[in-house]
This record gives structure tokens, C-alpha cells and sequence, in this order.
């Protein structure tokens, strides 16, 4: 590890440990609130998008409360996508799930698909939407994960899939308001979000890259 890569691992090491516990301190009430009002405004950006299949994440902890989202999206008939963690490759799998009850205790105690043959996919299902977690964001689309690198492996991989004639996917990322801070350490292996959706609104991280050229 070069000078540099350590003191980014230094950065992003001391950023998870103040954005968890930011998160962390917010009353469960508050952060209920403040993730129905981020859902609607996933759901309205959705409309606009007219995604047909998305790719979702069930909240775990303090994160935000995607349930509203992943309710509303069987509600308008959108495919919806979960994934599994394989922890011997350390991939995602990802499944079409149509009910909460088809969830069960995973990696980590995370509610996720259960295991079957779609663990052996020749080729990933391709979200028109990805809805990502995290602890820290920036206007800029950077975003700071838990340091398992599963959605970078998980982009590296549909990318590599994709062909020609296939749109990518749209990244979005959820957060609550104190999870934005000016800036998030990245590394060049690191992949920028497009969009990042607060209580405040949509930003669209894209627009602001292009602005800060």
C-alpha cells in the first residue's frame, strides 16, 4: 500500500466511525420519519425513470428504512431485486423477491433472499435502478460503504456483462441529511454514484461532477 492508499484508509477508517455514529444517534422515531420522506421521493423519481425492475437493499440497523420503497414497488408491479451475499466469493447474488416471507436471517443477520439454484446464474439479472446503502456521501456522488467492497464487485461484474444494446443501470444512493458530508475519500478503483437521495431532495451527483471540472 503506497503512502497515499494508507492515508485514503486512514480517511475513510475515521469518516465510518463519525458517520456511523451520527446515524446512529438518531432517534428511531426521526428516523422512521425521515425515511418515509426519502422513499417517496426514491418513488417519485421512479415514476419519472419508468424503471421496470430495480435492485433494493433491506435496512439493517441504523440505516435507512427502505421497506416503504420495496412496498411500493410490488404495489406498481415493478420487478424487485434483493441480494444475496455469497461470503466464499464475496459476490452478490441477486433474486426477484415477491414478499417479505420470502426472506430469511443472512450474512451479517441481514434479511435476505434464501438460498437456491439461482446461486448459479450464468449472468446477473440487470436492474434498470440500483439503490445503494452507505454511511457517508457527498453532493459529488462519492459514497463511503462498510469497507466489504460488495457493490463494487457487484458494478465491475454487470458492467463486464453488459452489451451493447443494454442502457446501464442507474445508481442511486439513500441517505439521511447528517450522512452528507463535503467530501468522501476515494480511492481510483471507487465508483461514484449518480443520484443521491436525502429528506431534502434528489441531488443529482452527475451534474455536480460536471460542475466542479
Amino acid at each position: 500500500m503506497t503512502g497515499q492508499s494508507a492515508l485514503t484508509a486512514e480517511r475513510k477508517r475515521e469518516l465510518r466511525a463519525a458517520a456511523a455514529a451520527a446515524r446512529s444517534k438518531l432517534p428511531e422515531s426521526q428516523r422512521n420519519a425521515l425515511s418515509s420522506l426519502v422513499c417517496r421521493h426514491a418513488a417519485e423519481r421512479l415514476a419519472g425513470e419508468e424503471a421496470k425492475t430495480l435492485l433494493a437493499y433491506v435496512p439493517f440497523r441504523s440505516e435507512l428504512d427502505t421497506r416503504p420503497l420495496i412496498a411500493g414497488a410490488w404495489a406498481e408491479g415493478c420487478t424487485l431485486l434483493l441480494p444475496r451475499v455469497i461470503q466464499a466469493t464475496g459476490m452478490m447474488s441477486l433474486h426477484p423477491v415477491h414478499s417479505w416471507k420470502e426472506l430469511v436471517p443472512g450474512a451479517f443477520g441481514i434479511l435476505e433472499p434464501a438460498a437456491d439454484s439461482a446461486d448459479r446464474q450464468d449472468r446477473l439479472p440487470r436492474p434498470d435502478v440500483i439503490f445503494v446503502p452507505g454511511l457517508a456521501f457527498d453532493r459529488r456522488g462519492g459514497r463511503l460503504g462498510y469497507g466489504r467492497g460488495y457493490y463494487d464487485r457487484l458494478r465491475a461484474t454487470l458492467d463486464t456483462e453488459a452489451t451493447l444494446q443494454e442502457k446501464d443501470p442507474l445508481w442511486i444512493g439513500l441517505a439521511f441529511g447528517c450522512q452528507v458530508v463535503e467530501e468522501v475519500p476515494m480511492d481510483d478503483h471507487d465508483a461514484y454514484m449518480d443520484l443521491l437521495i436525502t429528506e431534502d431532495g434528489v441531488m443529482d451527483c452527475r451534474r455536480e461532477r460536471q460542475h466542479g471540472i
